[in-house]
């Protein structure tokens, strides 16, 4: 069974490099680092099976996150793996190599993706979500002077299309929304890589969305015949209101010793290094 790690990175090297320590290990890794971020694309030359793919400066919310996603999924995809687990650079495993191996193995019929419908219920004051893909969002220009007009342009046609109701035409599919954080066995990561060659428009409406990370994929998945569990295995912690999730500190480890889950986040060297410290040895 072989199995890759898809990461995406965009600060605290020194995070990444105990994450990749522990995972490479048992899985090949793959990894996004933002463009915008300054790390040696050398530091992990001595790992044979750590790569690096091709770098795209992303915006928190901007469709050149969802080009990002993709680029870790086509590259690792053509390895042909078994198994495909995306997270960030700020989550950590709270099991360790060998049983996430073992509950892959147990179940590779699997892919666990959260999703739910859309209009999502927590998603209420964006029109379920709706309000993230009908209406432009400016996110994806440089700080010049084009990238300000194209931003004002697109902030003027927002305001234009609130004011006399016009929203842009969805691709004709049901839409899911749900965690950007998946676990995809070979037939799902298959079917992903098929249906974006066979359907470029779909991809390419979300340009000038906000967020739709958290829909693209599952839209494509939750409209397939996988098979599906409705459950990323990630330990989040989320505060009233919060856009994000808690960051974890060390008051929270017994809280992750008891979880069911594989991974957790969003963990931050600059708010709490113990805590990294500890998961790591908890899980050794």
């Amino acid at each position: 069974m072989k199995a890759a790690v898809l990461i995406l990175a965009h600060k605290n090297v020194w995070q990444l490099e105990k994450l990749v320590q522990r995972l490479s290990r048992d899985f090949d890794v793959y990894i996004h680092a933002d463009v915008k971020w300054d790390i040696n694309a050398n530091l992990f030359d001595d790992y044979k099976n750590v790569f690096f793919v091709k770098r795209h400066s992303v915006n928190w919310g901007s469709y050149i996150q969802i080009l990002a996603t993709i680029e870790l999924f086509r590259t690792a995809y053509q390895n042909d793996y078994d198994y495909y687990l995306l997270i960030s650079g700020h989550d950590l495993p709270i099991k360790s190599n060998a049983f996430i191996k073992d509950f892959i193995t147990k179940n590779i019929d699997l892919s666990f993706v959260n999703s739910e419908l859309m209009p999502k219920k927590e998603w209420a004051g964006q029109g379920g979500g709706f309000d993230r893909l009908v209406y432009y969002f400016g996110i994806d220009f440089k700080d010049n002077l084009m990238g300000i007009l194209r931003r004002k342009a697109l902030s003027f046609t927002q305001r234009m299309q609130l004011k006399y109701g016009i929203k842009r035409k969805l691709y004709p599919i049901k839409y899911y929304g749900g965690w950007n954080w998946v676990n995809l066995n070979r037939p799902a990561t298959q079917y992903l890589m098929k249906f974006l060659a066979e359907h470029p428009a779909f991809l390419k409406s979300f340009r000038y969305t906000y967020c739709a990370d958290e829909i693209w994929l599952q839209t494509i998945l939750l409209n397939s015949p996988l098979n599906l569990v409705n459950e990323n295995l990630r330990y989040t912690s989320w505060e009233p209101h919060a856009s994000h999730p808690k960051t974890l500190l060390k008051s929270d480890l017994d809280a992750l010793t008891t979880s069911d889950s594989l991974f957790a986040r969003k963990f931050d060297a600059d708010i709490d290094k113990d805590i990294i410290e500890a998961v790591y040895k908890m899980t050794e």
